[in-house]
């Protein structure tokens, strides 16, 4: 957005219990004040920070909430105080997160299925970034216009080439030889993502040179490395734990396989990252692959452990077919774009801030 001349700022909701400015990032972050619902989440009710008070004083024409829970609430306090419109991105299919409560999860569904509608409702328009989200959108009985609007990335920055020496370095590192086949997951290790099922696929692999690598930090990784001890897996499974967001691209670079297992995707990020880097994906039959992934075509999916392994050993015994998929994965992803991203973000804020009263 600011590539068409709009100045933007951010507020969300920090870890500390006191509320800042970052100059530098120009990022507002609210006080938490509220018990971490589940591990590296924040949550707050400080509607009346005094921070709040220099966000109304900056003005803004329009406000672009990405969350509904929470972080909402402030969107909707400054949109009622000046008059603007919100302009809302549904992420997430809330009921997938019901893993992280399951002491509580029929009040946790409550949340998800009556409350997130209740809010959204406050927005002048609705984005979606996949069919998948579009139709939850559409089982809320949501009456606001709705943007399809699929992800937008610095593919660029994942089109790079690595080098082959820092490529061997990173491997080595891993204690990958030349010869093997790496699998690779790229993710917050936590329940909705489905890492358990990652390890599980893998362990029924007979590949002898085959080598999964995760790559990311979260509260399933202890989970993870003792049933890799159960397994007997340690000589084939490496957590090369989190990595600079500058960085990832190249851990994209290191492996010849994508693998994941997520029902709980919604606008395949990862998945998107891993093919603007020329991988190929191996990855679980899902809704949210519609608009994204062509099987066989840039990307292999599977529908059961047996297909699984099937696909799995046929790629690893193919460089030509994994260089294939590859780089058709590049060539689909040019949508993509940043630039496309941004032009229909800017014709959707366009439309809202028209269509507000009052000017």
């Amino acid at each position: 957005m600011e590539a068409f001349g709009d100045e933007v700022r951010v507020l969300t909701i920090g870890k500390n219990k006191h509320s800042y400015w970052d100059g530098e990032n120009k990022c507002w972050y609210i006080r938490s004040n509220f018990p971490s619902l589940y591990k590296d989440s924040y949550a707050s009710f400080a509607l009346n920070d005094r921070i709040l008070d220099e966000v109304l004083q900056w003005k803004p024409d329009v406000i672009h909430s990405q969350s509904e829970f929470f972080s909402f609430l402030f969107a909707s306090k400054v949109s009622k105080k000046l008059n603007i419109p919100i302009v809302h991105t549904c992420h997430t299919d809330f009921v997938s997160y019901s893993i992280h409560f399951t002491k509580f999860v029929k009040v946790w569904n409550f949340f998800a299925q009556f409350v997130v509608p209740f809010l959204i409702r406050r927005a002048s328009r609705v984005i979606c970034s996949s069919d998948k989200i579009y139709n939850l959108i559409k089982s809320y009985r949501i009456k606001k216009p709705i943007d399809r609007i699929m992800i937008g990335l610095d593919l660029e920055k994942f089109s790079k080439e690595i080098s082959s020496e820092e490529r061997k370095s990173i491997r080595e590192g891993f204690g990958l030889k030349d010869d093997d086949i790496a699998f690779v997951s790229i993710c917050r290790l936590s329940k909705e993502k489905s890492v358990d099922q990652v390890l599980s696929l893998f362990s029924n692999l007979d590949i002898p040179s085959s080598k999964l690598i995760f790559i990311g930090g979260g509260e399933e990784r202890e989970n993870l490395e003792r049933e890799v001890e159960a397994l007997k897996l340690k000589d084939k499974v490496v957590f090369g734990g989190e990595v600079p967001g500058s960085e990832v691209w190249k851990y994209y670079k290191i492996g010849e396989i994508y693998i994941g297992a997520s029902l709980s995707e919604t606008q395949c990020l990862s998945y998107v990252e891993a093919m603007a880097s020329g991988m190929p994906l191996l990855v679980k039959d899902d809704p949210v692959l519609k608009g994204y992934l062509i099987n066989d075509r840039n990307g292999i999916i599977y529908n059961s452990l047996d297909d699984f392994v099937l696909k799995a050993e046929i790629l690893s015994s193919s460089p030509e077919l994994r260089q294939k998929l590859g780089s058709e994965a590049k060539k689909s992803v040019l949508r993509f774009s940043l630039s496309i991203f941004g032009e229909k973000l800017k014709k959707s804020f366009d439309i809202a801030k028209g269509g507000r009263k009052n000017g």
